[in-house]
């Protein structure tokens, strides 16, 4: 796969878009680890644009499902991946997801942070840092709180820590009034 790049290196965020899916390409210009997660930053360009947030991905994650593929309850992720604002490049990026996806143009700004349940769509081992791994994410799918209905959401969220790269693709379009309202902090 190609990836097209701007001047400082990052991919253009909507080039593997097709079929009126918004599917959008990462690089991954910060990495960092701790004992438990892989942190990074992740940048992407639109239209002279600088987008982008932070990333943790727990490290020990292993693959979903067994030799023939039915899934193992306890390679569910509840705190599996975090996305976290980093800045204005962060809500830059919320307001012009929120634009593919052909809703209101409007300034948006990110939460802080979301948290997501995962799973590796993988049978057999895993290694997240050499390999590309490709993970299922599901947001807002628990919680008194929460009427799943109206708020849960699924995307998915491909690394590729290797070659510096992370794909984060929509799963199905009715996902993303919920998950631009996941994404972005409440207005009092």
């Amino acid at each position: 796969m190609h990836i097209q790049v701007d001047s400082n290196g990052y991919p253009f965020l909507d080039q593997f878009s097709e079929e009126g899916f918004v599917d959008c390409a990462f690089k991954i210009t910060e990495f960092d680890e701790s004992p438990e997660y892989f942190l990074f930053k992740l940048m992407a360009s639109h239209n002279g644009r600088e987008l982008g947030f932070k990333v943790e991905v727990l490290k020990n994650i292993e693959s979903g499902f067994n030799s023939e593929w039915q899934l193992y309850s306890d390679h569910v992720y509840k705190k599996g991946v975090k996305f976290i604002r980093s800045g204005p490049e962060s809500d830059s990026l919320i307001s012009l997801l929120a634009s593919l996806y052909g809703m209101e143009e409007c300034s948006r700004k990110m939460t802080p942070q979301e948290t997501f349940t995962c799973i590796a769509l993988h049978q057999g081992e895993l290694n997240l840092r050499a390999e590309c791994v490709k993970l299922k994410l599901f947001g807002r799918d628990s919680g008194s709180d929460v009427d799943l209905d109206e708020c849960y959401y699924e995307s998915f969220f491909n690394l590729d820590l290797e070659n510096g790269f992370v794909f984060w693709n929509e799963k199905d379009m009715d996902y993303r009034k919920p998950l631009i309202q996941g994404l972005t902090e409440a207005s009092d």
